[in-house]
């Protein structure tokens, strides 16, 4: 999804507070300039760790999808992609199974505890120590969603691509849903699986979800393009009924990155300068827009 340089952390030393003989009076702040300055403080702390999150996102993306200079393979049977039984027979009640039906009262008290635990260290983006709370759970439980939900996003998070479409598919046999399928799509993507990509595509442009997941799913569609070469189309396919919002959306912010990124690796250098301009007048940190739009200049 975009060319992120790796970056070391740069370090700040901060100069010594010059000594005063005297201390500034404190001004009192009424309880409504109290909140306001709390409620800013919330918010720059939010923007922060969202800012560190999508940098993050952002260079896993590069590091499993930026492909252009990695030998090609050779067809195999998987670039004819997966056979799938079709979502209008999936999800039935007799496929899912809650944790009790599948392992009994005894034994999903024990399960759910650690089903706890590895959400709770899912949540903290402790992916290693979610899975070690996971391992083995997916084989005494392999018909119930959670179980199966939780394990394909943990292997994803810690990039095993192949274990991580392995569970998603369970879910979305189990459960016919198409929420998690820019997840899938995005495995496939890693393991260069370009059929499985254009299937899950096409499987989540024809469901009922909502923009930000659409946008999540084209953003990947567009991406396995891009790793092919296929810049023109790629470009097709993220423009396509996007349009520049008043007030944007986490999804905008993605995708205007991600078409900026193919269009100045199109060599549509113009379109690539207004969407990183528009980016930075929205969020001037977001993830490496500033420094995009300086080396366009």
């Amino acid at each position: 999804m975009g060319s992120v340089a790796r970056r070391g952390a740069a370090k700040i030393h901060e100069e010594p507070l010059p000594v005063v003989d005297k201390a500034p009076p404190e001004v009192e702040q009424t309880p409504e300039e109290a909140e306001e300055a709390r409620l800013r403080a919330e918010r720059r702390a939010a923007r922060q760790a969202r800012t560190k999150q999508l940098r993050s996102e952002a260079q896993e993306a590069v590091e499993r999808g930026n492909l252009r200079d990695a030998p090609a393979k050779k067809p195999d049977k998987r670039s004819r992609g997966r056979r799938r039984t079709p979502l209008s027979e999936s999800g039935s009640s007799s496929k899912a199974q809650k944790l009790e039906e599948a392992v009994g009262q005894r034994m999903a008290a024990t399960l759910r505890q650690r089903l706890v635990r590895a959400e709770e260290a899912y949540e903290q983006e402790d992916y290693r120590r979610a899975w070690r709370s996971l391992d083995g759970m997916a084989k005494e439980a392999p018909k119930v969603p959670e179980v199966r939900e939780l394990a394909g996003l943990t292997h994803y998070r810690l990039g095993r691509w192949e274990l991580a479409a392995r569970d998603l598919e369970a879910l979305r046999e189990l459960t016919g849903r198409t929420d998690l399928h820019p997840v899938l799509a995005d495995c496939y993507r890693a393991q260069r699986r370009w059929t499985d990509v254009e299937l899950i595509w096409a499987e989540l442009q024809a469901s009922q979800e909502s923009s930000a997941v659409l946008a999540e799913g084209r953003i990947v569609a567009a991406g396995a393009l891009g790793d092919q070469g296929k810049l023109t189309e790629a470009v097709e396919v993220l423009s396509k009924n996007f349009q520049l919002p008043r007030r944007a959306k986490e999804h905008h912010l993605r995708q205007a990155y991600a078409l900026a990124d193919l269009c100045e690796r199109a060599g549509e250098v113009p379109r690539a300068r207004q969407l990183f301009g528009w980016l930075i007048d929205q969020d001037e940190l977001y993830v490496d827009v500033a420094e995009r739009l300086d080396a366009l200049r």
